[in-house]
């Protein structure tokens, strides 16, 4: 069924199993709304119901922004309201709606301002009471280590590394001498461990101690392990590695018809191997272009690699390369707590 906005709500299409978004419009709202036509409660047809969306290309996402604006604001409907469905991304992480228990629970247990508003809050308070703490935070280097005084001895280490991870670690008390560190590695939400992190404007750091590079390295190893994990569950992977080959092997080839064409294939392996910033329906071109065996199958090839560089460009890496330089690296700030 092709439809409009119209159908969005109040209709009962629980005999579809996915639905199809050819838009995204800014409030991610009105696609949990067209969801709900298909995720009816006590009506449930399927055991699994599938959302495909579909974006905008490259240049048009650069104009529009509207992948980032609705992912930001479905962040916020997670964090606040809680959503149990992944809406635009597989790696998005819902929590369970909240609004029913929110309106139904004792007003008196009613938080005034949620956490979120309160850290904003007190960062601003900062900001005005030490504003010379937040002119040093912009020279911050990428990488920050510093210890405190605290009542136990713990590691908590936080990694940007296109999303944010909070992990931490206990140490072992002496008379654990058998304690398994890796085992011990806990994901962590800020909220979870906000009151571990804070400290007063006039606390002196403590030196690092013995045991914090042993455990700062099982962390970031974690870290990086989940990391790739999510990454070779993308079927976007397999299908990089055919285009990098396919590539590849018409590099390889001498053939005088491609010569002219060999600047704009080092480019896109280049972009393959470096910075990734082809989209899915790209590769799959690449991927699929046929093997130079005859004459018919290489006047196939350039005909496609013609249509990739209209559409892409000859140079377009350039100004991919531009945009990657405005991009932080990954950061990493790890705070040791000691109980000395």
């Amino acid at each position: 069924m092709l439809c409009t906005d119209k159908l969005s709500e109040g209709f009962n299409l629980n005999r579809a199993g996915i639905v199809i978004n050819y838009d995204i419009p800014w409030n991610p709202v009105r696609v949990i709304q067209r969801v709900g036509r298909i995720n009816r409660i006590g009506k449930k047809v399927f055991d699994e119901i599938y959302i495909a969306n579909f974006f905008p290309t490259e240049k048009g996402a650069e104009l529009v922004k509207s992948r980032e604006i609705a992912s930001q604001k479905m962040f916020l409907i997670h964090n606040t309201l809680g959503e149990d469905s992944k809406i635009f991304d597989p790696d998005e992480e819902p929590s369970p709606s909240n609004l029913y228990l929110k309106i139904n629970q004792n007003p008196d247990n009613i938080e005034s301002e949620s956490f979120y508003t309160k850290i904003l809050n007190e960062f601003q308070e900062i900001k005005t009471k030490y504003p010379e703490v937040i002119e040093n935070i912009k020279d911050c280097p990428l990488r920050v280590k510093v210890a405190k005084k605290s009542d136990k001895d713990e590691l908590l280490v936080f990694i940007r590394k296109a999303k944010l991870y909070i992990k931490k670690v206990d140490y072992p008390k002496d008379n654990e001498k058998d304690y398994e560190k890796n085992s011990e590695i806990q994901e962590v939400t800020l909220e979870e461990i906000i009151d571990r992190i804070r400290c007063n404007f006039d606390e002196k750091a403590v030196e690092l101690s013995n045991e914090f590079w042993d455990y700062y390295e099982e962390i970031k190893n974690s870290i990086e392990k989940d990391f790739n994990k999510k990454r070779l569950n993308n079927s976007d992977l397999s299908l990089e590695q055919k285009a990098r080959n396919k590539i590849k092997t018409l590099l390889k080839s001498d053939l005088e018809q491609l010569k002219e064409y060999r600047d704009f294939l080092k480019t896109l392996l280049e972009d393959l191997t470096d910075y990734g910033t082809l989209p899915y329906y790209t590769l799959r071109r690449i991927a699929n272009l046929e093997s130079p065996e005859n004459e018919n199958k290489i006047q196939q090839i350039i005909t496609k690699l013609e249509e990739l560089k209209d559409e892409l460009g000859e140079n377009y890496l350039l100004k991919e390369i531009e945009k990657f330089k405005n991009i932080q690296k990954e950061i990493i700030i790890a705070i040791e707590n000691r109980n000395i």
